[in-house]
């Protein structure tokens, strides 16, 4: 699909995994807005957004995946979120405050207080235009607009509580929520709430989504080959200074060529036609490390591998068995295997960068004698189970599942694989027909997000099933309760029951690992791979 945007028209839309509007530290030091906890600039020492330096009009980056939806609220792909970051913004962004501080800070919206438990009244920028030939103003009424339409999509999830809106004046909106809630304006950061143009909508503007308030905006799609971006050249936050988290961009255009194959990444990024290889494989570093005109970065990550259970399913509606399953399964193989040992393995979902990670618990280790010991507990001492473990094609769930069928065959379970394209594996897992399942969840700021819509009764990312009331207690009062010291123990307590619920067994964390031109500035790396490249440029 080849689809030219005029350049009137602005910019696109997200994922749903959350991100503000902006990144990290940019280079000159300053706060910025970030996904993940943890994070790490290119080019350090170079003032971010800078055209002091001498600097190529593109910036062309290789990705491990296509784009292939630009429609703000009806996706959740992060390779479009990666993309759309650039061309729209939110109310609030996330930064890296460390534990205990503020993760959260204004970007369209300059302030907010809560009146009361359920009513929030939030002030915005009164100097942001779309980038359309009217340079129409963002005003309150784009704001409701855009939660609004927001309940009736399927990122509903993230608005959570959300009851609606009322504009107060131009520049004021009041946000009325179901009932307190610790992180709703964090939930405001999550890039598919991008605030959109009703105008565009109004006016009946084909495609109106497009249509932003970022540095930059659409210039060509062609599906399967590239997006190009181009700057906004009356860019509304043009005279900000290039530390700021708003400032305009850098380079000219920004391109993204997918290359599915990870080894045709290498091989541009070494020829020239790219300036950065997103994920290379991890048995080709070395080549890239010799290379004097590539610099190979690698970091802690945030991206989460995991294997499940669909928990509806007979016989993984035993708690006992699965248990045995989870001390079965040689984790340290599995992450050589995978990433050749590049990774943090894990024993609860919850990242290390978020707030109340807790892993002193007991867990399940691998140990095959006390997963026979639970086997037997379980009514299986013979095993004498057949299943099935279905994955998404390709690396790394090749080798994690060939792993752990060669470590259930040990205690009896016979495991077949089955592979499949992404899009039916997430379709066969919403539908429940899956047994055995592995996946990946990218760890973000909002720690109720994570609880909520991977283990809340009916949520979004929930594909192991799983209902318990207990625990949707308790996912509750992390939610909405002001004792912080009471929240945590909470936290900690609900950590510790799912990891012996046992709906999944966490497997590790993958490093970060990007392969970039030596000369390139202005970037902040997220652990889990949604970069900001509005400030990031090569340097002449």
């Amino acid at each position: 699909m080849k689809k030219k945007i005029a350049l009137l028209l602005s910019v696109a839309m997200l994922a749903v995994s959350l991100a503000g509007c902006g990144g990290g530290k940019t280079s000159s030091g300053s706060d910025s807005g970030s996904q993940t906890a943890g994070g790490s600039e290119a080019g350090a020492g170079t003032e971010a957004g800078s055209t002091a330096v001498g600097h190529k009009d593109s910036l062309i980056i290789g990705t491990d995946a296509d784009i292939n939806n630009l429609d703000l609220q009806q996706q959740q792909d992060q390779i479009n979120n990666i993309v759309l970051k650039n061309t729209h913004q939110t109310l609030v962004f996330f930064n890296n405050g460390s534990q205990g501080d503020e993760r959260f800070g204004p970007c369209l919206a300059t302030s907010w207080e809560f009146k009361d438990d359920t009513h929030i009244v939030m002030k915005l920028r009164d100097d942001v235009h779309f980038n359309d030939d009217d340079k129409t103003p963002m005003t309150a009424e784009d704001v409701k607009f855009t939660l609004d339409m927001a309940t009736g999509n399927m990122v509903a999830s993230v608005l959570a509580g959300y009851v609606g809106c009322t504009v107060v004046d131009d520049y004021t909106i009041e946000i009325e929520i179901e009932k307190y809630n610790n992180e709703f304006i964090q939930s405001l950061a999550s890039v598919p709430l991008s605030i959109q143009s009703k105008k565009a909508y109004d006016d009946g503007v084909e495609d109106p989504y497009y249509i932003g308030t970022g540095p930059y905006k659409f210039d060509e799609w062609v599906e399967g080959e590239y997006c190009r971006l181009v700057k906004v050249d009356d860019y509304w936050g043009n005279d900000l200074p290039a530390d700021d988290n708003l400032a305009p961009g850098v380079a000219e255009t920004i391109e993204f060529r997918p290359y599915i194959e990870a080894s045709s990444r290498v091989m541009a990024l070494q020829a020239g036609e790219i300036d950065v290889c997103v994920n290379p494989p991890i048995n080709e570093l070395q080549y890239l490390e010799d290379d004097d005109n590539i610099t190979v970065y690698e970091q802690t990550g945030t991206r989460l591998f995991y294997f499940a259970f669909n928990v509806e399913k007979e016989p993984w509606n035993n708690q006992t068995l699965r248990q045995a399953v989870a001390c079965a399964i040689d984790r340290d193989a599995v992450l050589e295997a995978a990433v050749y040992g590049k990774g943090t393995l894990q024993t609860t979902i919850l990242n290390r960068g978020l707030w109340g990670f807790y892993d002193d618990m007991d867990g399940f280790d691998y140990d095959v004698d006390r997963a026979k010991s639970l086997m037997a507990e379980a009514g299986y001492p013979d095993g004498g189970i057949s299943t099935t473990l279905t994955y998404a094609s390709g690396a790394p769930y090749e080798q994690i599942a060939t792993i752990i069928q060669a470590n259930l065959a040990d205690i009896g379970i016979d495991v077949t694989l089955e592979p499949m394209e992404t899009a039916t594996l997430k379709s066969t897992c919403v539908d429940g027909k899956q047994e055995l399942f592995l996946w990946r969840w990218n760890e973000d700021s909002k720690v109720d997000f994570v609880y909520r819509d991977l283990f809340y009764t009916g949520s979004g990312s929930n594909y192991h099933h799983y209902s318990d009331s207990k625990a949707d207690e308790m996912i509750d009062i992390v939610a909405t309760e002001k004792d912080q010291d009471k929240r945590l123990e909470t936290a900690k307590e609900l950590q510790t029951y799912l990891v012996d619920a046992c709906p999944q067994v966490p497997l590790y964390i993958a490093n970060l690992v990007v392969a970039y031109n030596k000369n390139l500035q202005g970037q902040y790396f997220y652990g889990g791979g949604n970069h900001d490249w509005r400030h990031a440029y090569i340097a002449e």
